[in-house]
């Protein structure tokens, strides 16, 4: 990749917002058809945009039962919960932060008043099941993916405004939107696509996904970039609508939520510990470019100790250093600081800053409070984990109830 590209991305990302507050459903597994008591699967999470109220989607309760419930994000307190016979999806809020939308196993969508679970009505129907929706930035339209069409219905009238056909031959699992509004991300069951919203166009050029080669946790980082992860364990970030890939690592895959205030992305693959990652998408400060020269330096000192202690700080200032060090690969004055460069990048992008240790089961879905300092995380042990990242400290245990179990 051209270095002077790469250099350009991380201050271009510089202060971009990257967080919508809400975390993809997780595909769903078959409804249990018995009776016998069960954990609820914590299917999506959503925080207000103002946030002051964070809403959980569940199913796979007693009897095949889901249901959505919220908290007051700041005494943790439970609003409000219902349920219904099927598992809930997809959860997301409406710009205003007065309604949420959430997807219930039917052909319709609900909405809710997010402060007392109120039904105000339902989107729909569609021809199948609807699994995703979201609400497009700064509008009034809600997306919904059902049948492998992603609609556009306006709420004010309740009808259908634009369609996205031919990118998927059947469901549609997950909508994640750009920040602004201008891209949208649909994920099926083996295919991810891209659209430009306004031209209701796809982006066949940028998103071109290899045969056998799943795309997993699709994040906006910025308005015209994505993190994902593949099902080699390797993260990716990409522009739109160029499709040109900035940077790619080894990892570990699933799941990625990503807060900008912190700098930081956190991951899960397939179990119960979730991974907080050194990704601070912008440029070095002054201070910061000088104390990196500096340290290159020191990478090729005659002292071996020198140069080990200049790794160690190297990586103690992260991936801000990564234009850098990529440069040094290849540029370095000597074999040694290449090494040097090579090992250190590798070590900031690749191992974890720390774990997240506590729930009991699979980690489904994840997401940053708004101004990036809690991360929410559900699981299959029928709870929700609020965490601080920066320390990971558990904050939080919220226990999502089971809506077919017996009072």
């Amino acid at each position: 990749m051209n270095v002077a590209r790469l250099g350009m991305m991380f201050g271009l990302l510089t202060g971009l917002g990257a967080f919508s507050g809400t975390a993809p459903a997780q595909p769903e597994k078959a409804e249990k058809a018995d009776a016998s008591p069960q954990l609820t699967q914590v299917r999506s999470l959503a925080y207000s945009p103002n946030g002051t109220v964070l809403v959980a989607a569940t199913g796979g309760g007693t009897g095949g039962a889901g249901g959505v419930v919220a908290w007051d994000a700041a005494n943790r307190k439970q609003l409000w919960a219902r349920g219904g016979p099927k598992g809930f999806g997809s959860v997301s809020f409406a710009p205003d932060c007065k309604s949420i939308a959430v997807t219930h196993g039917a052909a319709t969508v609900l909405r809710l008043d997010a402060r007392t679970g109120k039904e105000l009505g339902e989107v729909g129907p569609h021809p199948k099941p609807v699994r995703a929706c979201a609400h497009v930035p700064g509008t009034e339209l809600l997306a919904t993916g059902s049948d492998g069409t992603v609609r556009f219905w306006d709420l004010a009238t309740g009808k259908v405004v634009k369609e996205l056909k031919g990118g998927h031959p059947a469901e549609i699992f997950a909508l994640v939107f750009s920040p602004d509004g201008k891209w949208l991300i649909s994920e099926g069951q083996n295919e991810t696509r891209g659209w430009n919203v306004a031209a209701g166009t796809e982006l066949k050029e940028a998103i071109k996904q290899a045969r056998g080669i799943g795309w997993y946790g699709v994040t906006f980082v910025a308005p015209d970039r994505i993190l994902f992860a593949d099902n080699s364990a390797t993260q990716h970030l990409l522009e739109l609508p160029s499709g040109r890939e900035l940077l790619r690592c080894e990892g570990f895959g699933g799941g990625i939520a990503y807060s900008p205030a912190l700098g930081v992305a956190a991951f899960h693959r397939n179990g119960s510990e979730i991974q907080i990652m050194d990704l601070a998408f912008r440029a070095p400060t002054a201070a910061e470019q000088a104390h990196i020269a500096s340290l290159l330096k020191e990478f090729d000192d005659d002292s071996y100790p020198v140069r080990i202690a200049a790794s160690k700080a190297m990586r103690e200032v992260g991936s801000v250093a990564e234009t850098a060090l990529r440069k040094a690969m290849t540029d370095g004055p000597s074999a040694e600081v290449r090494m040097r460069a090579r090992e250190t990048r590798k070590a900031i992008l690749e191992e974890p800053l720390r774990t997240l240790k506590g729930h009991m089961a699979r980690v489904r879905p994840m997401c940053f409070s708004p101004e990036g300092k809690v991360l929410a995380t559900g699981a299959d042990d029928g709870t929700v984990r609020l965490w601080d990242p920066s320390t990971g400290k558990e904050l939080a245990r919220l226990t999502a109830p089971d809506p077919g179990a017996r009072p």
